[in-house]
């Protein structure tokens, strides 16, 4: 049976991963910090699920997560664990945005580098990382968190490059403001914004990532409107992006 493992699993995007990756048939490794979560969420999926619970923002919970898949075949890693923070970047607490990058920076490429080298020597394995519709431009206000999922999205693309032809496959998932958890713990209430206005349920957004994955696709975006939005600003200056989206973010 393959082996699926999935960080973040205890709500939002990361259990519906589980949903959809139980239904096709793979043994789950479920990683997050909160045990009731996790195992709630393990109840649902089924048998064949293995619990991994630990802080990825720590040196510790990474590598505990990584001690317990060495030597083992990982067929899919879904590197979805991740958060954001909000307000002007001189006035967030700079430990949080610190925690941040451990987590959505650090922790992902630890894992990445910890699982890939096993799939180019089998031949087999795709790894999905969780980007964001923010990647593609500069986001004032969600400055950190922004930069980050950037990061993600261009290591993606580089190591989809890398590993063509090997078959192994690595491809960024860029949702936009999707109906999880996500927004009530950014620590501030942005329903007035323009960007947050519209949230998209999780299980067409899961769905599209594993569709991706399964065709090799470098990247997808999921959602017509995040598609348009994301492609207009390719088209623009930098500057002009970032005030943009400056403007829509905007706090109140």
């Amino acid at each position: 049976m393959s082996l699926a493992v999935i960080t973040g699993a205890s709500s939002g995007l990361g259990a519906i991963f589980a949903d959809q990756l139980a239904q096709r048939g793979h043994h789950l490794v479920l990683a997050g910090r909160d045990e009731a979560r996790l195992k709630a969420v393990a109840e649902r999926v089924g048998q064949n699920v293995e619990l991994v619970v630990g802080d990825l923002g720590t040196d510790n919970g990474t590598n505990d997560l990584i001690e317990h898949l060495a030597n083992r075949d990982i067929d899919i890693l879904v590197n979805n664990a991740g958060f954001g923070t909000y307000g002007p970047f001189a006035e967030i607490d700079a430990e949080r945005e610190h925690e941040l990058v451990a987590v959505n920076v650090d922790a992902l490429v630890r894992l990445t580098h910890a699982v890939l080298p096993g799939m180019l020597a089998r031949g087999r394995g795709g790894i999905l990382n969780v980007a964001s519709t923010i990647a593609f431009q500069p986001g004032p206000y969600q400055a950190t968190y922004g930069a980050s999922k950037a990061f993600v999205l261009s290591l993606s693309q580089a190591l989809w490059a890398e590993t063509r032809g090997t078959g192994v496959t690595v491809t960024a998932l860029c949702p936009g403001p999707t109906r999880t958890g996500f927004v009530g713990a950014l620590g501030s209430d942005v329903s007035h914004t323009a960007i947050y206005k519209h949230l998209a349920e999780p299980e067409p957004v899961v769905a599209a990532g594993l569709k991706a994955l399964d065709r090799g696709k470098p990247v997808v975006v999921s959602g017509w409107r995040n598609r348009f939005t994301s492609t207009f600003s390719h088209l623009m200056p930098g500057s002009l992006s970032a005030r943009v989206t400056g403007r829509m973010l905007q706090p109140a």
